[in-house]
């Protein structure tokens, strides 16, 4: 997970307030996931038609309620299966279609190294967590993730391809953090030595 996630006990106490609000106006957490994914899409539609800097500010505000939706859900006992990978999903979208907007508004292609390293780590969370294994030993998370993809959006060349490239680096990284910490060591290192004995 991301580095910042340490402070998630501190954020959902901050949000605790909104997101009682929230549950007592009827909203649900998947509302809140799916308003962050519309607000993406039109921050790509922005983004094709030119308006990078008006897109990344949307972006940024579908981002926020990413942040809000875990939060809201833990709060008021809302979290199940479905939201999980809802969730995960929307996150993975979201980016796609703010990268697809601004590639076709001029972006570098590269900006795609971006969502290609963010479905890879999606992807060892998924297989850690159909084996009933943890995902929390990857050190990056989406935070960084868009920080760098934001950032390489408003750079120019070769600084935004460098920094796609440090985002799709990062994602490497924390898949192998991910599918690593779902190993057991003692059992695979026991496993090792009996077949050498063999």
């Amino acid at each position: 997970m991301s580095m910042l996630y340490a402070y998630k006990p501190q954020k959902d106490r901050f949000l605790l307030s909104i997101s009682r609000a929230l549950f007592a106006a009827g909203v649900t957490p998947n509302m809140i996931t799916a308003s962050g994914l519309l607000i993406s899409g039109i921050a790509g539609a922005l983004a094709m038609s030119g308006h990078l800097y008006a897109a990344i500010i949307l972006f940024f505000a579908g981002a926020c309620l990413d942040a809000l939706d875990g939060s809201f859900a833990r709060a008021c006992g809302l979290c199940t299966e479905f939201g999980k990978y809802f969730d995960s999903c929307s996150d993975r979208c979201s980016e796609l279609l703010l990268v697809t907007g601004a590639v076709l508004g001029g972006a570098p292609v590269s900006a795609f190294l971006v969502v290609a390293g963010s479905v890879l780590l999606m992807a060892s969370r998924v297989y850690n967590h159909r084996k009933g294994l943890d995902s929390n030993a990857a050190m990056f998370g989406r935070p960084e993730r868009i920080m760098l993809l934001m950032a390489g959006l408003v750079s120019p060349e070769p600084y935004n391809t460098v920094l796609f490239m440090a985002a799709f680096m990062m994602c490497i990284i924390s898949s192998l953090q991910a599918l690593a910490s779902g190993i057991d060591w003692k059992a695979s290192k026991l496993t090792l030595m009996a077949d050498t004995k063999k």
